[in-house]
C-alpha cells in the first residue's frame, strides 16, 4: 500500500517532527512520499485558471494547493502497481499506535465495493453530525464502519486521512479535472454512480472551531475571508424531493 503525506511543511518543521513522532507514522516514515503544493507560490496565470475563471466562487491559494496536492498524490499512486493508497495529512492524531501495514490486510477482508473512498477520520467530528449511512457488520481495527448513503456524500468533511483503491483515484482525478476543493465529494456520483465512501474513526484532527487563529489551517483562515458559495438553483420540486428524502433517512438511516 502507497503512503503518501502531504504537507508544505520544510524537512526540520516542528509540525513533521510532531507527525512522525507517533509511532504508527514513525515507523514507516522512510515509506512515505511528502506531496505538497503551496498555492500561494503558483503563477498568477494558473492561480486564475484553475481557481477562478468560470467560478461564482473562487478556490483560495490554500484549497487550490491542498487539491493539486492530493491530486499528484493520487497520480504518483496510479502509477505504480499497488492496489490501494493511504494518504495522510500532517495533522492527523493516531489514536491507538498500530501497524500501517495491517490495514491492507483488514480492507481486504472488508470486501468493500470497488471504487471506494475509505474516511479514517473526521466522521467523528461537530461538521459531519449530518452525515448518515449503514452500520456494517465488520469492523477494521476494532472500530466501527459507515457505509454512506449517496445524499449524505457532500456532508462528509476532512481529507486529513484515508484509503482509496484505484477506480477511485482514478474517479477523483476525473472529478478534478477543474479542481474543486479536496474534500468536495457532493457531485461525484454525476461521475461515476457505483462509486462509494465508507467512514471510520482512527485517526483524530483538532475541530476547527476549536483552533485558534494563529494555528489554524491556511485553508480554513482563506475560507473565512471569502464569501459563501452560492448554491446550484434547484427547481421547487426537486428541492421539495430531497428535502422528504431527507428526513426520512433522518429517521431510518444511522449516524456513526
Amino acid at each position: 500500500m502507497k503512503k503518501y503525506l502531504i504537507s508544505i511543511e520544510k524537512e526540520d518543521s516542528s509540525r513533521l517532527a510532531d507527525f512522525f513522532s507517533q509511532s504508527t507514522f514513525g515507523n514507516y516514515k522512510s515509506e512515505f512520499k511528502k506531496v505538497g503544493v503551496i498555492g500561494a507560490q503558483l503563477p498568477t496565470a494558473e492561480y486564475f485558471k484553475l481557481a477562478v475563471a468560470g467560478r461564482k466562487k473562487p478556490l483560495s491559494p490554500a484549497e487550490l494547493g491542498c487539491t493539486l496536492s492530493h491530486v499528484n498524490a493520487l497520480k504518483d499512486f496510479l502509477a505504480s502497481n499497488e492496489k490501494y493508497a493511504c494518504i495522510f495529512e500532517d495533522d492527523a492524531i493516531c489514536l491507538n499506535s498500530f501497524d500501517l501495514n495491517t490495514l491492507e490486510t483488514q480492507v481486504d477482508q472488508l470486501n468493500l465495493n470497488p471504487c471506494f473512498f475509505f474516511s479514517l477520520g473526521g466522521i467523528q467530528l461537530k461538521s459531519c453530525k449530518r452525515v448518515r449511512g449503514y452500520t456494517l457488520d465488520q469492523k477494521i481495527n476494532g472500530t466501527q464502519i459507515l457505509k454512506l448513503h449517496p445524499l449524505y456524500f457532500g456532508r462528509l468533511f476532512y481529507t486529513y486521512a484515508y484509503i482509496v483503491d484505484r477506480k477511485m483515484a482514478e474517479l477523483l482525478l476525473k472529478y478534478h479535472e477543474v479542481p474543486k476543493g479536496c474534500d468536495h465529494w457532493s457531485q461525484i456520483r454525476e461521475y461515476n454512480p457505483d462509486s462509494h465512501f465508507y467512514a471510520t474513526f482512527l485517526f483524530d484532527h483538532p475541530e476547527l472551531d476549536d483552533i485558534s487563529l494563529t494555528t489554524q489551517s491556511h485553508i480554513q483562515q482563506e475560507r473565512k475571508s471569502m464569501q459563501i458559495e452560492k448554491k446550484i438553483k434547484k427547481s421547487i420540486w426537486v428541492k421539495w424531493k430531497i428535502s422528504i428524502l431527507k428526513r426520512i433517512y433522518n429517521i431510518i438511516l444511522n449516524r456513526y
